[in-house]
């Protein structure tokens, strides 16, 4: 009984420790746990086991980031080639990218046995990449044979010698030579940045490549190492080589031009691979350069890589910040966006679709002027300014700030405003490049557009605030407007906020005028005096328009600093008034005189202010036997008209009233309509009486003498 009773405690204490282990099998086979460790030590994990502690057991922390390399597997004849994706850490791959199998690429036939009248033969052929090889017969046959001539080789092609031929099968005595190959000889620069080398052994053979290596040093271009000449660096359309040039001014420029190639380099080769990306930590990089093998220092590397980022609006992928390593690294990398290849395509095809239709506004006579404009009213008419949904923040995100962002959306911020204008720019022939710093107190960024060799400042965003219509005010600036309210990085020490320096700007703001000729449309120039200077046919009517660019906040001033009007049949001058209210000047578009003006031919104005700056009093327009017209809403001539020869007339036709502050001392004045002011002791020696409603008034204090009405 006792002994039964034992064995019964015992099976009952083995069965108690079973369920006790049954129902620990997670002590026994998982994770170990305890409530009260602080986890002092704990093991590392990775991509695919999170760290753990070394006391408890209990996992710590998440799963690492796979840390993947690509390895590119070409395709073969029966093969297909895929991108294969292999994580450094823990070994996890998988593929994408797949290329179809290339196939076989059958050589000629050989007959390997040679038919007889009885037997058939044999013929064989082989894959030119591989060791596959088919085998057909030869139909039995006596061969029926004929001579081939001899062919010498040539540079890429065999030849042979004299040999026999079967003319029914593919029996043939042939033996191949190998073709001789090409004999370069030394490079000889062709001038536009290239050089060509001429084949020894055929000179219809003839290898042009674009000259590359060596360094500029300041203004100085790079000397290419094969044929010795100096050329300008080649660049994608739409891109810039003057920040490269720039960099070559500085002590260590010949090391940061390198590192600038090289940056050229690997974007270029990234743009045409059409691959999609993976992150490497955080970041998509395409490129890893140790900035002490170009023997720079971290900041001249910084300087290196933002002169190329504003330089080179095609590559509006990059990411905008710079990335660094302490390990003497600094990375090129691309924005999150645009990791994906069919989205980069969705992207190249609408900024092509941009580039095309800006392109088609601009006409092969159109000057750099008139181009820019052009581009400038396109980019105005097609993109909003990019805010968040207050209205007030401006977007953030990267495709706002690139010009991908106007082609695929029609929205940017400044930063995009300027890289559209300076991509369209390039593609068409006119030279600019983007400007960084502070606009109106906020970061901003504008251009400096080349019109004609000479340097302006161009602030495309702030010329859009008429809704689709550009306000010109801030395009074409001299050094002294632009800079009135624009604060430019500082240029002479890389790092920090480093930008190349400024192209040295214009003394003279571009004040656009429009020229007519007969009716017909005659370009737009910079100044009147520039239009003056085209006006060469003396038989012809010339119209210029000022002033038509803008609101009025004040008076759009020009100048003419030229001694004589053109002696044409007849020139008018067509200013924007802006009413300002009754017993007030009108707003008129301003027109500064530098010296006497003479009239070359008969001349009418309107809608003008005449002014005379600084002790300029003695200023004078004479009349030199013409008509002055006084026209449009409202004119002022705060300078004195002089003309007491016959012939010499001033008609006052201005609505609203015509003011010649200066005085006059005229032969005749035909008071046509509106009310003639004159002031400072004029002199009329006749008047025409006026129409209904024109009057003559006279300056407090000042007198008019009219020796005689004519009827």
């Amino acid at each position: 009984m006792q002994n039964r009773s034992l064995k019964l405690a015992v099976l009952l204490l083995i069965l108690s420790l079973t369920v006790a282990f049954t129902a620990s099998c997670d002590v026994l086979f998982g994770t170990i746990t305890d409530p009260h460790c602080t986890h002092d030590s704990v093991s590392d994990g990775d991509c695919q086991n999170v760290g753990k502690c070394d006391v408890c057991g209990e996992p710590i922390g998440e799963l690492g980031t796979h840390v993947y390399e690509s390895k590119v597997v070409a395709p073969d004849c029966t093969e297909k080639g895929y991108t294969e994706y292999v994580c450094k850490v823990c070994g996890d791959s998988y593929k994408n990218s797949e290329i179809p199998a290339l196939g076989h690429d059958f050589g000629e036939w050989v007959v390997t046995k040679q038919p007889t009248a009885d037997d058939a033969g044999v013929k064989t052929r082989e894959c030119t990449r591989c060791d596959e090889r088919e085998t057909d017969s030869v139909p039995a046959h006596q061969h029926t044979l004929a001579n081939a001539e001899a062919k010498l080789p040539t540079c890429t092609d065999a030849g042979w010698e004299k040999y026999t031929y079967c003319t029914v099968c593919e029996y043939s005595t042939k033996v191949l030579i190998e073709a001789i190959g090409h004999s370069y000889g030394d490079y000889v620069s062709v001038g536009n940045g290239k050089h060509e080398r001429v084949c020894q052994n055929d000179p219809s053979h003839v290898l042009t490549e674009p000259c590359s290596g060596g360094t500029s040093s300041g203004a100085d271009l790079p000397v290419c190492e094969y044929c010795n000449t100096e050329y300008e660096l080649t660049v994608r359309l739409g891109n810039s080589t003057y920040g490269y040039y720039a960099l070559g001014a500085y002590a260590n420029g010949e090391n940061m031009q390198r590192l600038y190639k090289d940056l050229i380099a690997c974007a270029e080769e990234f743009l045409v691979s059409g691959e999609d990306l993976t992150l490497s930590g955080e970041y998509y990089v395409i490129g890893e350069f140790d900035y002490s093998a170009y023997s720079l220092s971290v900041n001249e590397a910084s300087a290196v890589w933002k002169v190329f980022y504003v330089s080179n609006p095609a590559y509006y992928w990059l990411d905008a910040s710079i990335v660094t390593s302490n390990n003497n690294e600094i990375f090129l990398t691309v924005a999150d966006i645009y990791a994906s290849a069919s989205y980069r395509r969705t992207c190249d095809a609408a900024i092509a679709a941009m580039t095309e239709e800006c392109a088609s506004l601009i006409e092969s006579e159109m000057t750099d002027l008139e181009k820019a404009m052009q581009i400038a009213a396109y980019i105005v008419a097609n993109m909003e300014y990019a805010y968040e949904a207050d209205g007030v923040t401006p977007v953030s995100d990267i495709w706002a700030h690139n010009m991908a962002g106007f082609a695929m959306h029609g929205f940017g911020v400044c930063e995009a405003y300027a890289k559209s204008f300076m991509y369209l720019c390039l593609q068409n022939g006119v030279n600019s490049i983007i400007g960084s710093g502070y606009g109106g107190g906020e970061r901003h960024a504008w251009n400096y557009v080349e019109l004609d060799s000479v340097w302006y400042g161009a602030d495309i965003t702030w010329t859009d605030k008429m809704g689709d219509a550009p306000v010109y005010d801030d395009f074409g600036l001299s050094v002294s407007d632009l800079f009135a309210d624009h604060t430019s990085h500082q240029s002479e020490v890389p790092g920090g906020d480093f930008i190349y320096p400024t192209p040295k700007l214009s003394d003279t703001t571009i004040e656009l005028t429009v020229l007519y000729k007969n009716s017909t449309y005659a370009g737009v120039y910079k100044s009147i005096d520039d239009a003056f200077a085209v006006m060469t046919d003396s038989t012809a009517e010339y119209v210029i328009y000022i002033g038509f660019y803008s609101t009025f906040e004040g008076a759009i001033v020009h100048n003419i600093k030229a001694s004589a009007t053109p002696s044409v049949k007849k020139l008018t001058i067509i200013g924007t008034s802006e009413f300002v209210g009754e017993g007030y000047l009108d707003n008129n578009s301003e027109v500064n005189l530098h010296a006497l003006l003479i009239l070359g031919s008969d001349i009418e104005m309107r809608n003008l202010r005449i002014l005379c700056p600084g002790s300029a009093s003695g200023y004078q327009i004479e009349l030199n036997k013409h008509t002055l017209t006084l026209g449009g809403d409202s004119m002022y001539v705060n300078a004195r008209v002089v003309g007491t020869e016959q012939g010499s007339t001033v008609i006052t036709r201005a609505s609203r009233g015509s003011y010649l502050h200066g005085g006059a001392e005229i032969y005749l004045l035909d008071s046509g309509m509106g009310d003639a002011i004159f002031g400072q002791n004029s002199n009329i020696q006749f008047l025409k009486s006026g129409e209904s409603g024109s009057n003559i008034y006279t300056t407090p204090g000042v007198d008019v003498n009219i020796e005689k009405t004519v009827e």
